[in-house]
């Protein structure tokens, strides 16, 4: 692999903004391409370039909360201004949203009603990221021959089950050929090509759901940012849908966001081809992903879904498996611990057979977390990679690098009330009623709670956000407080340990990264996984 590969696969793919103190270090921009060792530059969990430091931890990098007032109003996110126009719940743009259920919609959104560049920021970024994949309409004769063409490399992909991790491909294939038309429809020019990799391709997730559904389904895009994040189930992936739409003006951003027309306009999945290939190998796009405790998320899958406190979601769960009772969480581990009778899925197997296994097939839920996003092939090509433990720090970091902390991140706010936010149903959430002196929480920092009921000095009452230990599980009843239960749940001898065999590979990359307060790099963590993947970056 040639210094210059590495200056584009690694250093171009580190943008920053640093702060320490309240002081702002340096403006946005790349690390310098002449580093030539990568690892000396990661030394006791700090980014050095330029002879500047950059840390996520609460020591160094300081937040200053902003307080809601009067002389804010105009600089705001539109997420957050007033009501002034009448309900409305369809988008400008898709007419027929009128007639779809309120969870499809977007609703109380001026911009959405009557603007047709909703919810793109620029014709240009509506250009580009509108170019959808082509699906025939289910009535269409074509759709169902379709359907079948397009599973076949899912499905071959997917009989792999668990296939062998490279983590760094794009070093393994050689260097980039740059050309001025990155758009072309020759692809095997890309060091990143997910089509060739042994990976479900991008667009399962399009004609197939739950298991099986690909790598790419839960990339979510901020164009404004250039920012491609993965979203992983269970760590998180609802808060970051809900920020999505409030970076581009929802006012019911704190609905629950999976069906948003918004969120569905930004789904990498969606892309054309060749769309895809441009994000995934153009330097100016950044790739981020939070990773969980492998442990802790399997048990809040198991609290949310298999054990869930609400009926409806048990049963469904009972139904989708053949089970006619709450299997404990024991059970549901070894369950995962046996061998799959087939990936994809048969018709003729017994539904229990969905449970078994630790693979491509598996639930999203408890999928491991590096078949996510192109993580086990690509890792390199991840820009920041954070962990839950910090997120309170890292996402702020990761908002400030990018340049969305300044204009929506800190601004970001969720009602105090459980009723004010709940509104008329959950699809349907008002945007926050605001008051003078009210500190904005901020996206994903921690609870603030004022225990003794006081005051501030504004005399306005302390505010409810977030809190890092529940980031990843507290929304719409998905609350499961996992953390606190891992003593009593994991309280059998070898069931943890059986649980870091079942996800030894999430486990490899949570272990460097559970205790470091700052962002890591995936070139860097890649290097440390492989020793092919070290010696690669050193040549």
């Amino acid at each position: 692999m040639t210094t210059q590969l590495k200056d584009q696969g690694f250093q171009n793919l580190l943008r920053k903004e640093e702060f320490v103190g309240d002081r702002k270090l340096g403006a946005r921009g790349l690390v310098n391409p002449r580093i030539s060792n990568h690892y000396e530059h990661y030394e006791n969990n700090r980014l050095i370039s330029d002879n500047r430091e950059w840390h996520s931890s609460s020591q160094t990098v300081h937040f200053q909360r902003e307080v809601f007032n009067s002389s804010i109003i105009d600089r705001i996110p539109s997420a957050l201004q007033r009501i002034t126009y009448p309900k409305c719940c369809q988008m400008a743009s898709s007419p027929n949203r009128s007639l779809q259920p309120p969870c499809d919609t977007v609703c109380y959104t001026e911009e959405a009603c009557n603007d047709e560049l909703y919810p793109y920021s620029t014709n240009e970024n509506k250009l580009f990221l509108s170019q959808k994949r082509y699906r025939p309409e289910r009535n269409d004769p074509e759709f169902l021959p379709y359907v079948k063409r397009a599973l076949k490399p899912c499905h071959e992909m997917n009989s792999l089950r668990m296939p062998q991790y490279q983590w760094c491909q794009q070093w393994m294939i050689g260097r980039m050929n740059q050309t001025d038309d990155a758009l072309s429809d020759t692809t095997n020019k890309y060091v990143i090509d997910p089509y060739s990799a042994k990976l479900p391709p991008p667009g399962c997730s399009l004609l197939q759901s739950g298991g099986g559904s690909g790598s790419y389904q839960h990339v979510i895009l901020f164009p404004q940012a250039k920012l491609a994040f993965c979203g992983i189930p269970k760590v998180g992936i609802t808060q970051w849908l809900q920020f999505l739409r409030f970076t581009v003006g929802a006012k019911d951003y704190q609905s629950f966001p999976h069906s948003k027309p918004e969120v569905d306009a930004m789904r990498f999945d969606t892309l054309q081809e060749r769309v895809q290939m441009k994000i995934l190998n153009d330097p100016e796009w950044k790739f981020a992903a939070f990773l969980r405790n492998p442990a802790e998320r399997l048990l809040s899958a198991y609290l949310d879904k298999v054990a869930s406190t609400k009926p409806a979601v048990r049963h469904h769960f009972q139904k989708n498996y053949g089970l006619n009772y709450t299997i404990s969480f024991e059970e549901f581990v070894d369950y995962l611990g046996e061998e799959r009778q087939s990936c994809p899925l048969s018709k003729s197997n017994d539904k229990i057979d969905g449970l078994r296994g630790v693979d491509w097939c598996a639930n999203p839920h408890w999928r491991p977390q590096t078949f996510f996003c192109g993580l086990s092939e690509f890792l390199p090509r991840f820009s920041f990679i954070g962990a839950l433990d910090h997120v309170e720090h890292q996402s702020r970091a990761l908002l400030q690098s990018v340049g969305l902390w300044e204009t929506h991140g800190k601004y970001y706010h969720l009602a105090e009330d459980k009723k004010e936010m709940m509104g008329s149903g959950f699809c349907e959430v008002r945007p926050p009623e605001l008051r003078d002196g009210q500190e904005l929480v901020g996206f994903q920092q921690r609870i603030r709670r004022d225990d003794s009921n006081s005051k501030t000095e504004n005399n306005a009452t302390m505010n409810y956000g977030m809190s890092e230990n529940d980031v990843a599980d507290t929304v719409y009843g998905h609350s499961t407080n996992s953390r606190s239960k891992m003593d009593s749940f994991y309280n059998s001898p070898g069931l943890l340990q059986k649980v870091k065999l079942l996800y030894k590979n999430d486990y490899k990359l949570w272990n460097l990264i559970k205790d470091r307060g700052s962002l890591s790099s995936g070139a860097e963590l890649a290097s440390k996984l492989s020793s092919e993947c070290h010696s690669l970056a050193k040549n």
